[in-house]
């Protein structure tokens, strides 16, 4: 992925390849930075987290399937804190402005990835654990820093694509 991302980028900046392309590039652009922040998916143990089955809030079902710790991070964290998209955005704009985050915009895509592993190993749980509250108010801030992250960082490189 994180090679993907470079090549991505290049490809965007460059103005003589195919529009066709360079959309393209975009869209691998935003997901793959997205991803990149996420940091089940840069541990490799257990699928990211996926075949690791665990207990969300007192519940073993996610939806028509069992909880597991990767679905956990990509939504269930996000999703108890009960606010809206608008608000959860507001959210992120005030952490991104508190903290400054726009001066950690710097680095590569393989900073950004051991920044994730690293996360990965203190959030990891094991098979049959559980997230609950605590394990929620432990969590959440890492979770909004690294989605404030993705979006100063992807800002940067879609400037530097763009020429901006």
């Amino acid at each position: 992925m994180v090679d993907r991302i470079l090549i991505f980028q290049q490809t965007l900046s460059d103005n003589h390849a195919p529009q066709s392309d360079r959309i393209e590039a975009l869209k691998f652009l935003v997901h793959f930075v997205a991803d990149l922040h996420q940091p089940l998916h840069a541990i490799g143990e257990a699928r990211g987290g996926n075949d690791i089955r665990v207990s969300e809030f007192g519940s073993s079902q996610c939806g028509k399937g069992p909880c597991n710790l990767h679905f956990v991070w990509d939504v269930t964290l996000i999703a108890h804190t009960r606010r809206t998209e608008a608000e959860y955005v507001a959210r992120l704009e005030q952490l991104i402005s508190r903290q400054d985050l726009e001066r950690e915009a710097v680095g590569t895509p393989e900073t950004w990835a051991n920044e994730s592993f690293n996360l990965a190993k203190k959030v990891w749980l094991n098979d049959g654990g559980s997230v609950d509250e605590a394990y929620y108010r432990n969590n959440i801030g890492s979770l909004d820093q690294r989605l404030a992250l993705a979006g100063v960082r992807l800002a940067r490189l879609l400037n530097e694509a763009l020429g901006k």
